[in-house]
């Protein structure tokens, strides 16, 4: 690059930096206070749910990034306008394509880190964030073993429960059986259930035998017809847990589902369309940009953008993007569009736009 292309290139990556932070960090705080209120009747600690916000930031930068990159670009002309430094570099003889590469090739590095994060460390993050929130805050029990055959939770301190099988979209548990342990980890009483199910917010389990185990080795029996079984689970938790969340998985996890789900003679829309919504999401960084510089240099050699003017160009396109994108979304999920075609379709139309718009430059 040329040292003018590096001058660019550097306003350009500040502007996103301070963009991207500054967007960031409004939703941190909107969604911190709108979450706060849920999370205090838990009595959590304020680290425990500082952490849980920590874990939520690189889903939430990939999810920003174009808005930064958009309104990064228009800033960062607007500017270069205004100080009559376009002006200059058309003098010079640079066309606006030699004056957009800077801003492609930052946009393009942005993409390619979003595809990155989104491909393995994201999921990662949600994982640990799913885990903080009903775990650390909401005190439910931790799935050591999740499988749609068996399950196995930690409740409590000194207990273990092993649940056969979830039927009827998680309002019923078959095959229930819990483990009581002392200090000592030795098994101090068993509680079995044929099966239990959610009324008036409580889990109860049918025919129930109990066996306690004494100090003299001896074994007591006792069997109920019904008992309240402990558990703070909701059957909405249990559905959370046996459907596969495509943001839980990377990209080659969520390809081999797709594989399986086909092979198993189910739909795959849903998957498929998240699976190609997160490459196409990638790239919307260098289309934004794209978009950004496009519109702004439409106006060089007049007045420079302002930053009021420059917030509202990026509000607008980006309200119309969303909208697009959100719509693509729900028809390939519901098979109304092929998934490929609905995850792509609004990223494919605003960078047709884009192009339009930088060869009309003059």
């Amino acid at each position: 690059m040329k040292k003018i292309s590096w001058y660019v290139f550097g306003k350009f990556s500040r502007a996103f930096v301070m963009c991207l932070v500054t967007v960031l960090t409004i939703y941190l705080v909107v969604d911190f206070f709108e979450k706060l209120r849920k999370f205090v009747k838990y009595d959590a600690d304020l680290t425990v749910i500082f952490s849980f916000f920590l874990y939520r930031i690189p889903e939430l930068a990939f999810l920003l990034a174009p808005l930064a990159a958009l309104m990064a670009s228009i800033l960062t002309v607007g500017g270069l306008n205004r100080t009559r430094e376009i002006t200059a570099m058309r003098s010079c003889g640079l066309s606006f394509y030699q004056i957009a590469i800077p801003f492609f090739a930052f946009g393009a590095l942005v993409s390619v880190v979003g595809l990155s994060l989104t491909a393995v460390l994201i999921p990662l993050a949600n994982i640990k964030a799913a885990y903080v929130q009903s775990v650390l805050i909401q005190n439910k029990p931790e799935a050591l073993l999740l499988t749609p055959e068996r399950l196995w939770l930690r409740v409590g301190r000194n207990h273990l429960l092993r649940i056969d099988s979830v039927i009827d979209d998680g309002f019923r548990l078959n095959g229930i059986h819990q483990y009581t342990l002392d200090d000592r980890f030795s098994l101090k009483e068993i509680l079995e259930g044929e099966w239990a199910t959610f009324v008036d917010q409580e889990w109860m389990m049918e025919h129930v035998i109990e066996r306690t185990f004494q100090e003299d080795e001896r074994i007591q029996v006792n069997r109920v017809p019904r008992q309240v079984l402990p558990l703070s689970l909701t059957p909405d938790d249990f559905q959370n847990w046996l459907a596969q969340s495509p943001e839980h998985m990377s990209l080659y996890q969520l390809h081999d589902y797709v594989q399986r789900v086909v092979e198993d003679g189910h739909s795959p829309h849903r998957f498929l369309t998240d699976y190609w919504a997160r490459i196409a999401y990638s790239l919307v960084p260098l289309v934004m940009t794209l978009l950004g510089i496009s519109v702004s240099l439409r106006g060089s050699g007049e007045r420079g953008v302002g930053v009021a003017k420059g917030l509202g160009q990026t509000l607008i396109i980006g309200f119309f993007f969303w909208a697009a994108h959100s719509v693509g979304i729900v028809l390939g999920r519901n098979g109304a569009v092929l998934p490929i075609i609905g995850s792509w379709i609004a990223t494919a139309m605003f960078l047709i736009i884009g192009i339009n718009l930088f060869l009309k430059l003059k």
